[in-house]
């Protein structure tokens, strides 16, 4: 279980898991809030399926930001910031020694790997986001918040409200109940609503309006948590960007159906 202890003078570490010769080029793997590298498990024996028989040296690399999965909690608010993420795992990636990379952010992981992009667009070829958050961050109601601090001790609240953001969930699923419910449930403990508070207010059109690579912004037709006109007006702020619906699915395609998200992914970032 590999772990990059961060540049900034804390003993706070990034958990990271690698999984080497899935694909012909590196491709680096960005959460989104509450989740964990874990939520791109159920894509890779597609993968690999995808690219049977090739000369594949190129690795798929996941990474956690701080209050997720394995890395280190916050130890407070200030913290939880999306530059800083981005900044993290910028780090990390040169520590790797190992790129280019393609990049895939999903919700916030999405907003994180466009700061990405601007911060050190010599470091990545491609990118894919799935449902981001938008350049002008988000806004969520009192009743969300309140919500996050609920779920810290119920995590039948945490089942529902996480449920919700996955089309076509099965509550009875294991995956779902071990490893997504479960991840969330720890997650909202140590970060929690603190994401959702630096995304508010947060406006970062200026340093998006800086990406020159080609990236893909991919929102689910019936995304109920984020407003699909973000993802376009993210598009339209890029010099390279282009803007796609997935027809009947939610916020998060690469847990609903990874074959339909590997296909849109692997057809954009290696054509």
């Amino acid at each position: 279980m590999p772990f990059f202890a961060l540049q900034d003078g804390t003993d706070a570490k990034v958990h990271y898991d690698v999984r080497e010769d899935m694909v012909p080029e590196n491709i680096f793997f960005v959460h989104g809030n509450l989740a964990s590298n874990r939520w791109w498990m159920p894509s890779e024996e597609i993968w690999q399926r995808s690219f049977k028989g090739a000369p594949n040296k190129g690795c798929l690399v996941y990474a956690e930001f701080l209050g997720c999965g394995e890395s280190t909690p916050p130890k407070a608010e200030k913290d939880v910031d999306m530059h800083k993420f981005a900044d993290d795992f910028i780090d990390l990636i040169r520590s790797l020694k190992r790129g280019p990379f393609h990049l895939v952010g999903h919700s916030t992981g999405g907003l994180i790997a466009a700061l990405m992009l601007a911060k050190a667009p010599e470091l990545f070829k491609k990118a894919v986001l799935l449902d981001p958050v938008g350049a002008e961050g988000i806004t969520f109601n009192t009743a969300m918040i309140a919500a996050f601090d609920q779920m810290k001790t119920d995590r039948a609240l945490t089942a529902t409200v996480i449920g919700a953001t996955i089309r076509g969930s099965d509550p009875g699923q294991n995956y779902f109940r071990d490893i997504i419910v479960e991840d969330a449930f720890k997650a909202v403990k140590l970060v929690g609503h603190w994401v959702l508070k630096a995304l508010d207010g947060l406006d970062v059109r200026k340093e998006v309006a800086k990406i020159k690579n080609p990236v893909l912004v991919l929102h689910g037709e019936h995304d109920l948590l984020l407003p699909m006109a973000h993802s376009q007006a993210m598009a339209a702020l890029m010099n390279n960007g282009k803007f796609q619906i997935i027809p009947d699915h939610g916020h998060c395609t690469n847990v609903e159906s990874p074959e339909t998200f590997v296909r849109i992914t692997k057809e954009f970032l290696f054509s």
